[in-house]
């Protein structure tokens, strides 16, 4: 009986918890109405993050970081405060559902503006907790072109050298709405894989790829590219000889799955990949003795792949 209830708390916590709401709330320029709107929400069941960083200068600016704020977050509201002559307008956006709600407060007395304002903010917020909805509804936008490139390092785990196949990755996307196409270049070092003969080896590869995003920076992808591994035997035991080095071309595909963060107000975001790579073609490691040459390894079909990235969006 004890060990059941447990496990009715248990879950009826993790459904309580499944349905607290998630609220970005952008400080701005008005530091008494963050600390107003603060004390107002101290008895919601609200899951709210605070971000720094200046307002845009237009409302449809605005409105666009509200929609990659909630993207990023997982948040249902995004709440902010544009100072209007010694007044305020409270913005509350709930960008999954396409609308906005603004309350003018008029000027007066700060303390008081800043009071009004966080309880305006506060109704609003409770309402679209209990499921209700506010303000006025916008025109959905057309999806804009972006564009984006990064840079960072990955390792494959091939089978080849003992540190596995490090290279530095770089990579140039057009993004257009939860959609994204990209072309992915890697440059191999050459590392050692040590045995009966010592081997250096470097992976390069090329690839485009189609990403389909998701909430929370979540994206899956499919690539498909050509794969170059160099070879070189650098010590061999008595009585083998090396192989000439050689390039050796491959055909890659895969799925990978990636994740984004980018801290409140960077330009540039943190992404980490995950991906499992299928190799045609991959080559063998040879080296030449009495009785003819003979295999001393190969490189594997499948590759696990990690990567951490550094992304910038372009001009």
């Amino acid at each position: 009986m004890i060990a059941r209830a447990i496990a009715i708390v248990l879950v009826l916590c993790g459904a309580a918890a499944a349905d607290t709401m998630r609220v970005v709330v952008r400080e701005g320029d008005m530091p008494l109405a963050i600390t107003r709107l603060r004390g107002q929400l101290a008895d919601l069941d609200l899951d709210v993050t605070y971000t720094g960083g200046a307002l845009e200068p237009s409302l449809e600016a605005q409105i666009a970081q509200a929609t990659a704020l909630a993207d990023d977050n997982g948040a249902k509201a995004i709440v902010w405060f544009v100072p209007r002559g010694g007044g305020v307008d409270v913005a509350v956006a709930t960008p999954a559902d396409r609308r906005l709600f603004v309350r003018s407060i008029p000027a007066d007395d700060p303390s008081a503006v800043a009071e009004a304002a966080a309880i305006a903010a506060r109704g609003a917020l409770r309402a679209i907790a209990m499921g209700g909805t506010i303000g006025v509804e916008l025109p959905a936008p057309p999806p804009r072109l972006s564009l984006e490139a990064s840079v960072g390092w990955q390792v494959a785990l091939d089978g080849g050298a003992d540190a596995g196949a490090h290279a530095l990755a770089q990579r140039t996307a057009i993004a257009r709405g939860a959609w994204a196409y990209g072309l992915e270049l890697s440059l191999g070092a050459p590392l050692d894989r040590r045995g009966d003969a010592t081997v250096e080896l470097s992976r390069s590869s090329a690839s485009l790829a189609i990403e389909r995003r998701f909430a929370h920076g979540f994206a899956i992808e499919a690539a498909a590219g050509a794969l170059v591994y160099h070879r070189a035997t650098v010590s061999t035991p008595t009585g083998t000889s090396a192989t000439p080095s050689a390039f050796t071309p491959a055909i890659v595909v895969g799925p990978a799955l990636r994740w984004r963060w980018r801290p409140s107000g960077a330009p540039i975001a943190i992404e980490a990949i995950v991906a499992l790579d299928v190799v045609a073609g991959a080559p063998e490691l040879d080296v030449m003795d009495a009785s003819g040459v003979r295999a001393i390894g190969t490189i594997a079909i499948v590759q696990p792949r990690f990567g951490l990235n550094l992304v910038a969006g372009l001009p």
